[in-house]
């Protein structure tokens, strides 16, 4: 007989590699954070061991760009979460 209990589905195992629950995290942190550019800036998913940032423009791009590797640092401190890079990208809207 089957067993007709439901199955609890976890949201960060998925085809993806998108982790829900880190890109929340991520993203609060950032809004905490305060950081300046973040006003032209929308965070994205974490996929796997990379963050995505959609920006408005090229200058923000580049800022962010520049401020890589500090960015990373300051969130493994507050999150606790690994991540090798950050994937920024001009949003689609403004392409």
């Amino acid at each position: 007989m089957p067993n007709k209990e439901p199955v609890k589905i976890d949201s960060n195992i998925n085809s993806l590699g998108i982790n829900f629950k880190d890109s929340k995290k991520v993203e609060n942190y950032l809004i905490k954070a305060h950081y300046r550019w973040l006003e032209d800036a929308v965070t994205g998913p974490v996929l796997g061991e990379t963050l995505v940032l959609y920006v408005e423009n090229s200058r923000v791009k580049k800022i962010v760009e520049l401020d890589e590797q500090n960015l990373i640092i300051n969130i493994e401190k507050n999150t606790k979460i690994k991540l090798k890079n950050i994937d920024v990208q001009i949003s689609n809207i403004k392409q």
